[in-house]
């Protein structure tokens, strides 16, 4: 665990890569992914699950605590808010750079849209974040999880861009079906039902990259990963499902 937190200081993306192989859940479609080398898509799937792994870990047992004020973050100073700025759009050069807008299909486009707001959206809380002092345990909390919540959005959108580029076809952007009159209890069942064919469906892609690697025959390794692209747009689609679902429980 303390091989994780030291590696977010200066996120070396070959160790990083290391790190995650050696996690419990790693798959193999996403670590053959991540050794055809560093992009920004990249270094945030190893960001997204080295951070999941480490937030995982179980619980310390909590002493109860009187209820204390509500604690907000000290504003920045203003040459530390130019500062941040600065960083923000330097990092925002980087990390759309390999992305062609004007090659985009529209369904793209407005994906691309929505992962510029969602970076801006996860900067402000980082920041927001780093301004509250030591004690405010229960508000760092809370920004983590949105920041947490806003990642996988962001990774979801990351796999669509990704996808085009590697095969230039459209991955799933809207969920296929319209969840909004079910029931709570409804909805929990298709929760779960979601989830557990997510869940089939990663270990039997992960199963095809595996036969894949091993197949000699070329042909035959062609045949593996059209499967597997056919597979990983179903899979994509339960995802996207799976969080609608998620905001209206």
């Amino acid at each position: 665990m303390n091989e994780i937190s030291e590696w977010f200081k200066d996120q070396d993306y070959d160790k990083g890569v290391e790190l995650y192989s050696k996690l419990p859940n790693a798959k193999t479609r996403v670590l053959s992914t991540l050794k055809r080398g560093r992009n920004d898509k990249n270094l945030a799937t190893i960001c997204r699950a080295l951070r999941v792994y480490k937030q995982a870990e179980p619980a310390k047992a909590q002493v109860k605590k009187i209820s204390k004020p509500k604690l907000v973050p000290k504003p920045a100073a203003p040459e530390v808010e130019m500062d941040r700025k600065a960083v923000i759009h330097q990092s925002a050069g980087s990390y759309f750079k390999k992305i062609k807008y004007a090659e985009l299909p529209p369904e793209l486009r407005v994906r691309y849209k929505q992962l510029k707001d969602l970076f801006y959206a996860m900067c402000d809380l980082h920041f927001l974040w780093l301004d509250l002092p030591d004690e405010a345990e229960e508000e760092a909390l809370k920004l983590q999880l949105e920041i947490f919540s806003l990642d996988e959005q962001r990774d979801t959108i990351w796999k669509e861009l990704d996808h085009w580029d590697t095969y230039r076809t459209i991955l799933p952007t809207k969920s296929s079906e319209d969840f909004s009159g079910l029931s709570p209890k409804d909805l929990y069942l298709k929760k779960a039902n979601t989830a557990s064919s997510i869940s089939k469906m990663e270990k039997r892609i992960d199963g095809w990259y595996k036969n894949m690697e091993a197949e000699p025959n070329q042909l035959k390794k062609r045949k593996i990963a059209q499967q597997i692209n056919n597979s990983e747009k179903k899979l994509h689609q339960h995802e996207i499902n799976l969080q609608k679902i998620l905001e209206l429980l």
